[in-house]
Order: C-alpha cells, then structure tokens, then sequence
C-alpha cells in the first residue's frame, strides 16, 4: 500500500492533545534521543510535557504536527517563527522515530508544512538540533538544505568538577555585577548595547541574525522570560572608566527541568577584549548560580566549532565536548519536495 495511503499529518495542540498522543510524542522523543544522542539522560515524559507547554524563549510563536502510522505517532514537527529582523525565517525541527526511518516520512511532513510556512511569510527554513553525521543530516542534504555552521554541544557536569576551576579575579579597570530578572535602569542603556557584540561571534552560513537589542526589546524579554516563569540570570562586566557594560553572559533556568541550566550569550565589546573578562563573568555566574541552586546537575552550552576562543573558555571551566551539532538550511523553494 502506498505510504500516502497510511500516513497522516496533522497539527498538534500540546494543551488539548491526548495523555495517549502525548505518550507517543514522548515515546519518538526518547527513541530519537537514544540514538543521535547516547550521552544525554533520557528525558521523562514530564520533561518534554513541559517544553511543549514552555518553549525556548526568544525565537517567537512555535506551531506543531505529528504524522501517524497505524494509529501510532511515528513522526513529530514544530517550526517557530521568529520575528522582526528574522521574519522570513521558520527554525524547523523534524524527527521520525527511529523504527520507521527511511520511509518518507519526514519529507512528508516538510511537504506538508510548506505551506503553512508560506502563509505565515517565511521564505527560509533552518534547523539546528542536527547530529552531525547522524540520519537527520542525512536527510537534510537530501530535501536539499546545506550545511550552515557546525556546533559543539557542550556540558558542565556538577558533581565532581573542580571548583577551583572558577577562581578567576576581575582584570584591573573593570568590575562585576549581576542581577537576576531586570537589568538595573543605570546599566541597561549599555546592557543592551553590549549584547550586540555577539555579533561578532563565529556563526557559518546560518541564515537567523542575532536581536538588535534596546532597551524596549530588553524589558520585552525579560516581561516574557516572568511570564514564562524561565529564570535569567545575568552577570556583567563594567568598564571602570566609563561606567558601561564591557560583557555579558547570562544562564535560564526552566522550570520543567530543575536539574539543568542553560548558558546562553556571552560576548564582549571589542574594545574590552584580552583582560579575560568571559572566562571571569562565566566563572562567577557557575559560583553564584550553583551557590543559589545547588540542585543543578548539567549546565548545556553550544559554541560555534569556529570559536576556538569560547570553546577554550568553556573547556577551562570544566566543560566537556559532547558532540557536534550542524544547522542546516535553505530557500523553500530550493527543496526537493
């Protein structure tokens, strides 16, 4: 029987699914996982419960489908839609469990999310949660996307790291502060200023461009980040001098994975690079977060494969490399379909 004959596609809603399609979300989660990724704790059904009802923030609204075979959930797909300077842009992910690879699937479920894409103005899809490697690139190359930027996924394992490690004393010129929730009025005119310089960072061929960040778009976050009950703490470097914010790095915490943080940006303005401000700003957030929450056991960090600076940072802090990551992408018109 043809695969058109037995496959279904259709949207999926995570606040009205079933306990049964949520299992079976679940279930192609954890067989996927198994996989691309042996290393990582096998995420509970309480764990992707809680992502499907609180996304990453930052990349917009997210929509998802499934496809089902025999009755079964065998693929899912959800794609978000960023928004202002990245509004052609849809960030898709595709996975088919394992069992049932190679059989169009996935390429049915891009085909049948074009055009909802299309309506919603996008003209570029990009994925980023790619193996390299694995069966996912595989299939990327094959609908026609191409390599974008390699990623190194790396993490901080708690128990057991040398806390030593993060003994780093603040370069003469500069200081540190550091909040949680809301940047401070007198600093967030060069907060947001300071968070440009991630512009800088190595970042391939990928077709999503950082925030251009205000001070409206700061508080704007941080109003989602309250809502979404995500923690965001925040340290920074100060120029002595000048009174301005020299670097920032800054960590989420999610509430349905209490275990785990999540270091996102760390950059530094041009002018202030060479005192070693990122290493320092990191190793004081890993003492100030761990110190606030001990509970945490695995700190989940990506660095481009080309910013061997970072990568050393991160390394030196007692990270380790996991694996890597590709970002695939392309013109929706360019993919064979």
């Amino acid at each position: 029987m043809p695969i058109a004959d037995e496959l279904t596609i259709d949207g999926f809603d995570p606040g009205s699914a079933s306990e049964r399609d949520i299992g079976g979300f679940h279930e192609t989660v954890a067989a996927s996982q198994a996989v691309e990724r042996p290393d990582e704790q096998r995420l509970t059904i309480e764990n992707v419960i809680g992502r499907l009802r609180n996304p990453f923030p930052g990349f917009g609204p997210i929509r998802y489908w499934v496809a089902r075979k025999g009755g079964r959930i065998r693929g899912i797909a959800s794609s978000f839609f960023p928004e202002e300077e990245n509004s052609r842009l849809a960030l898709v992910e595709i996975i088919v469990h394992p069992d049932s690879r190679r059989q169009g699937i996935g390429t049915a479920m891009l085909r049948h999310m074009v055009p909802v894409l299309r309506e919603e103005g996008r003209s570029f899809v990009e994925g980023w949660q790619v193996t390299l490697g694995g069966a996912g690139e595989l299939w990327a190359h094959a609908v026609g996307m191409r390599p974008a930027n390699t990623v190194l996924m790396q993490t901080l394992a708690v128990p057991g790291v040398d806390r030593a490690l993060w003994n780093a004393a603040v370069s003469s010129g500069y200081r540190l502060r550091r909040w949680s929730g809301a940047a401070p009025e007198d600093l967030v005119v060069s907060y947001a200023a300071a968070r440009r310089a991630i512009d800088d960072a190595p970042s391939g061929q990928l077709g999503y461009r950082s925030p251009v960040w205000t001070v409206d778009r700061v508080r704007s976050t941080e109003r989602d980040f309250a809502g979404r009950n995500i923690g965001h703490r925040v340290v920074v470097a100060v120029h002595e001098e000048s009174g301005e914010v020299a670097g920032i790095t800054e960590i989420e915490l999610h509430p349905h994975r209490p275990l785990w943080a999540y270091q996102r940006d760390t950059a530094v303005l041009a002018p202030h690079r060479g005192h070693g401000l990122g290493r320092c700003m990191k190793a004081h957030m890993l003492q100030w977060l761990l110190a606030d929450h001990p509970q945490i056991e695995l700190i989940w960090s990506t660095t481009s494969a080309n910013n061997d600076h970072m990568s050393r940072v991160n390394l030196g802090l007692g990270y380790t490399t996991v694996r890597s990551m590709v970002a695939v992408n392309g013109e929706i018109d360019g993919l064979v379909l």
